[in-house]
């Protein structure tokens, strides 16, 4: 024992080696706090997106992550956007642009898709726009979403931006707004595209849905993807061309291709549709029955039957299945609950008023 404390001693007198307790309890405080955070990163705290309170929000996307799915992604405009939810309620959402820093890898953006689940570290970014802006240093990928695999990429119109520098309007559909008033999100043929209102007045009547003929300038910064301001110089900056709340409670008979939004995270059975043209613009109007679930799964099962006999010659529309050998006839109320209701309803009291005409 004396010549094992002499030699203990003796080691103890090397200048590295003295210190090695010291050393290897450091390196054991670092380990642990490493596989720590490892552990927290991309942790889910429900109670953090209580109400979405933008302060909390930020203490997720500087700390352990932010987690939310994927609303849209345009990889040839670099537009990402995402949807973060309250828990257990369906309807609070709020959505950020994404951002990628300089030095983060590009490629897990460009694998991203609609539904995709993910996780980001970052900050936000202090701009004049009312939409908020999200620098994106960490991504990681949680789960995907695949209802759209199968039917081939979606081929998205080209020369739009070059088109919007040659005019000063157009005619487009309310894709969303808020923001106190003060930004519009439009659809304009296959693209959607931001547009600031410098004066923040936007009529209160406004619904998602709703065609417009907008006059607008171009946003010289950012350059992609394309930004719109509302020119409030204009005789008519804003005009109503077919107000969606307008068709609410009215009976109606629309005729157009079957269209599918398959299943999803937020929904919990595919959802059939009719795509309905207006003023040159395409509506989706869902196709539902709530009084009676029995003559629903009735309608569903026959739209599915017919979707399946056709699904060969489906394709693959920006964030559903259209079916254009297929066109169908819906008889019943149009239904518009909300402002921001993502697409009409038609309701429906039985199968026999849904059928094939073309």
């Amino acid at each position: 024992m004396a010549a094992l404390n002499s030699l203990w001693r003796s080691l103890q007198s090397i200048p590295v080696l003295k210190y090695f307790p010291v050393v290897l309890g450091v390196l054991l405080v670092v380990l642990l706090n490493a596989r720590s955070s490892a552990q927290e990163t991309c942790s889910y705290h429900p109670e953090a997106y209580e109400g979405l309170a933008p302060a909390a929000l930020e203490r997720e996307l500087t700390s352990t992550g932010l987690i939310g799915r994927i609303h849209g992604a345009a990889i040839d405009s670099q537009t990402y956007v995402l949807s973060v939810r309250e828990p257990n309620n369906f309807f609070s959402h709020t959505e950020f642009s994404l951002i990628p820093s300089s030095g983060i890898d590009r490629q897990p953006f460009q694998q991203l898709a609609r539904h995709d689940l993910i996780c980001i570290q970052g900050s936000i970014l202090q701009n004049p726009s009312p939409q908020q802006h999200i620098l994106v240093s960490g991504l990681q990928p949680l789960d995907t979403w695949s209802g759209l695999d199968g039917f081939g990429e979606y081929q998205r119109e080209t020369g739009i931006p070059a088109e919007l520098r040659s005019q000063d309007s157009f005619v487009g559909k309310i894709h969303a707004f808020g923001a106190d008033g003060t930004l519009l999100v439009v659809e304009y043929k296959d693209t959607v595209l931001p547009v600031s209102v410098p004066s923040g007045r936007i009529s209160k009547n406004l619904y998602r849905g709703d065609i417009i003929r907008i006059a607008y300038t171009l946003q010289s910064h950012p350059s992609r993807p394309t930004h719109l301001v509302l020119n409030d110089s204009a005789e008519t900056p804003l005009e109503v061309i077919s107000s969606m709340v307008g068709w609410h409670d009215r009976p109606m008979t629309l005729s157009g291709h079957l269209v599918k939004f398959p299943q999803s995270p937020q929904i919990s059975l595919d959802v059939f549709a009719i795509e309905v043209e207006t003023e040159g613009v395409n509506r989706y109007f869902t196709l539902v029955n709530f009084q009676d679930m029995g003559e629903f799964q009735a309608i569903q099962d026959k739209l599915a039957s017919l979707w399946d006999e056709n699904s060969e010659s489906a394709v693959r529309g920006r964030n559903a299945l259209i079916e254009p050998t297929v066109t169908i006839e819906a008889t019943g109320l149009v239904n518009v609950m909300s402002p921001e209701q993502a697409n009409p309803q038609i309701l429906l009291e039985s199968r026999d008023d849904v059928r094939e005409v073309g």
